[in-house]
């Protein structure tokens, strides 16, 4: 694979090639009533499986070249069921212009699923006296039961002692639908009353619970509870080893590093970390919720009311594996009921994933790595962890991947997974972690709807990306220390564009953490009231020709937490400058700053700019510094200049309606001069050959809201 020069970044800007060549195609038919021992050229006599069509593509190859357009394998409306991942390698790779694309043949709709249907039949009444003494009175007569190795079921259970995403235990579909693992609270959380034992990695912790709730549980010896015992930005499952009904204490069995018990108000904690209990019979209390007695390998569900099928996802690994492959595309299929991942593509060049819809799986939609790749019109929603993790480029060299995830819905993730699962994750890893992070260079993301994800929007790391005209809301309420766009601790982080974007109703705008570096916020509309930028302490941003629309400010913080917590001597920041070489060529000419960065107090938010912002708010100061004053009196430190600041509409086209397009006539133009105009109609979504359509008005903005009379008692947006 040849990586592609400096000079491509720029090109990234305009939509790349079609796939759909236009000369000598060959056509590979497939059909869910086909035969794998067919030809599969002939539309009467079409192939079985998409492995097939594969293995069909690799027998034709070996024995002539594929013609000048490609191939398509044209795949009919029906159902396909994967029980192990459909794998492509190098010897599956199309040419430059001539791809391989596996497409849904005349726009039907063609389902993959990882999952299996279970039957009526398959069901029976709960008998045993002892399992209906532990249910709910209401349920006990509407709950069913099935053996899971009368079954063959895979996947089903136990737990870990500690895990952070679904477990490894498989999920229940019904019409679609992700039913609900039973939990007490069946929604939100209840919380602890204070820590007794905070613990630490090898002492579980102990604390007093409100209430008398779990002397329900007391029968059941396989009990987890799900919590943010510590900080808001972990959320682990852990088992428990008792129950004590005399004290209203609950011993965990498994530890976590730094124990429990709020992290700023120890030993006892603050009397509001959120937990809950999990799969638990006892708690089964609604139609649909189910749960698994790991005691006796015995599935419980209450069945929802009405007609439908009900799936149990099986297929654990990838539902797609592409490794080294070129020029390859997947366009138009349906992936769902799957406990794993949706399409990993890892070492490949020009991959492709066009109008597809990825849901209902356990783990994250698309996770591509490579050069010259593209995640295009597809929406993914409901799903385990995140929807688009890419990776790609050459760091050392400052070589850009050509990566391009544009026009996407990504909606409703983090179901299993929510902390660090983002819509879009740009080398970050999913894991604030640099152990975890991918080499990331010049990646666009572009045009993409992006709501309701309980943490971050998108993750960055990295260099040279653009992130421009993505409509972002509704995301950041399950947890703290977020952002629409994040990233963490890195001085590496460099050339990062972030504009045009529509970033409302939702925390944290814009959150480089923990030094975390190097981006350019130009032209955006932040709104809503726990909206903003903030700058913990990292170097080299500037803040340019923003509108930030709140009813009270600040809409922009800064810190330098950097010096009390020593990043001026930590390695985690210091030795990935160092790898870079940053005073030689081309880090050296690509960001000359960096040359000196070390010698020239790194642990600062050096060179951070605020100019030329407009800023709406109805009270409150819109800058809030929180450094010491030798600091905040550095000019070094952070420049402000130009901003224009109203508490009036300043000419918005109608923001009562959540549109703050500026009118050719507003105030803004004559208060800075050659402000820009901001593309409002342009962001987010667009119609085009895999999406016909677009969701309705209220899945991108809340009609009727005006931003400006927005106020929320919790004010605090940033880290």
């Amino acid at each position: 694979m040849k990586p592609i020069g400096l000079l491509i970044l720029p090109l990234l800007i305009a939509p790349a090639a079609s796939l759909h060549g236009a000369a000598d195609i060959l056509r590979i038919h497939v059909s869910p009533t086909g035969d794998d021992k067919a030809d599969g050229i002939s539309p009467e006599r079409p192939l079985r499986t998409l492995a097939g069509a594969r293995d069909r593509i690799r027998t034709l190859k070996s024995e002539s070249a594929i013609p000048d357009g490609g191939v398509r394998v044209e795949i009919r409306g029906g159902r396909y069921v994967l029980d192990e991942p459909l794998r492509f390698g190098p010897g599956d790779s199309g040419k430059p212009g001539a791809p391989i694309l596996y497409q849904n043949a005349d726009d039907s709709t063609v389902e993959i699923i990882g999952g299996r249907a279970l039957v009526a039949s398959d069901w029976s009444p709960v008998r045993d006296p002892a399992m209906r003494k532990r249910l709910d009175a209401s349920a006990v007569e509407k709950i069913r039961q099935v053996s899971i190795d009368q079954l063959g079921l895979k996947h089903g259970g136990p737990f870990p002692a500690k895990f952070d995403d679904g477990g490894g235990l498989f999920e229940l579909f019904w019409n679609g639908r992700r039913l609900p693992l039973s939990r007490w609270p069946n929604e939100g959380w209840t919380t602890m009353k204070s820590a007794v034992v905070n613990g630490d990695s090898k002492t579980p912790g102990v604390f007093e619970y409100r209430g008398d709730r779990p002397s329900r549980w007391l029968a059941n010896r396989d009990i987890w509870l799900k919590g943010q015992w510590r900080v808001a930005w972990e959320e682990p499952a852990l088992r428990v080893a008792s129950i004590d009904p005399s004290t209203s204490r609950i011993t965990l069995a498994a530890a976590i590093s730094l124990g429990i018990g709020n992290k700023y108000t120890r030993p006892a904690g603050n009397g509001k970390e959120p937990w809950c209990a999990l799969n638990l019979p006892e708690e089964i209390d609604t139609p649909g919720e189910w749960a698994v007695d790991f005691s006796t390998r015995t599935l419980y569900v209450w069945p929802p009311e009405g007609k439908g099928e009900l799936i149990v996802s099986q297929l654990e690994k990838p539902m797609v594996l592409a490794e080294g492959v070129q020029h390859l595309g997947i366009s138009g299929l349906r992936f769902a009921f799957s406990l794993g991942d949706g399409v990993v593509a890892s070492g490949v060049d020009s991959f492709s994933l066009t109008g597809c819809t990825l849901s209902n799986l356990g783990g994250t939609g698309a996770v591509i790595d490579g050069y010259r790749s593209r995640v295009e019109s597809c929406d993914m929603f409901d799903l385990g962890a995140g929807c688009v993790m890419i990776s790609g480029g050459d760091h050392l060299k400052l070589v850009p991947s050509g990566n391009v995830v544009i026009n996407n819905h990504l909606h409703h993730y983090g179901r299993k997974k929510a902390m660090y699962s983002a819509a879009v994750d740009v080398g970050f890893g999913g894991a604030p972690n640099a152990a975890n992070h991918k080499v990331a260079v010049g990646v666009r993301v572009a045009h993409n709807l992006i709501h309701h994800g309980p943490r971050d929007a998108i993750l960055v790391s990295g260099q040279d990306h653009v992130f421009e005209l993505n409509d972002i809301h509704r995301c950041g309420y399950a947890s703290d220390d977020l952002g629409a766009f994040y990233s963490w601790l890195d001085w590496t982080i460099r050339g990062v564009v972030i504009r045009h974007n529509h970033i409302h109703d939702t925390i944290g705008g814009v959150n480089p953490d923990d030094g975390a570096s190097g981006s350019l916020v130009y032209g955006n509309i932040f709104s809503g009231p726990r909206t903003g930028v903030w700058i913990a302490s990292g170097p080299d941003h500037t803040v340019t020709h923003n509108i930030f629309v709140k009813y009270e400010g600040p809409v922009i913080g800064v810190d330098d937490r950097g010096v009390s917590r020593g990043y001026a001597t930590n390695k985690k920041l210091i030795d990935p400058v160092l790898a870079v070489r940053p005073t030689e060529a081309p880090w050296s000419k690509r960001f000359p700053e960096m040359a000196t960065l070390l010698q020239d107090r790194p642990e600062l938010p050096l060179r951070m700019k605020f100019t030329r912002n407009v800023i709406v708010i109805q009270k409150g100061e819109p800058v809030i510094l929180k450094m010491n004053a030798k600091n905040k009196a550095d000019p070094a430190l952070f420049e402000q200049s130009g901003n224009f600041v109203t508490a009036e509409d300043p000419g918005f086209v109608d923001a009562a309606n959540g549109n703050l397009a500026l009118k050719p006539d507003s105030q803004v133009y004559q208060k800075i001069p050659g402000f820009p105009e901001i593309p409002f109609g342009k962001i987010g979504l667009y119609p085009d050959k895999h999406r016909k359509s677009l969701p309705p008005v209220g899945e991108s903005r809340k009609p009727g809201v005006n931003p400006m009379h927005q106020s929320d008692p919790e004010t605090h947006f940033g880290t």
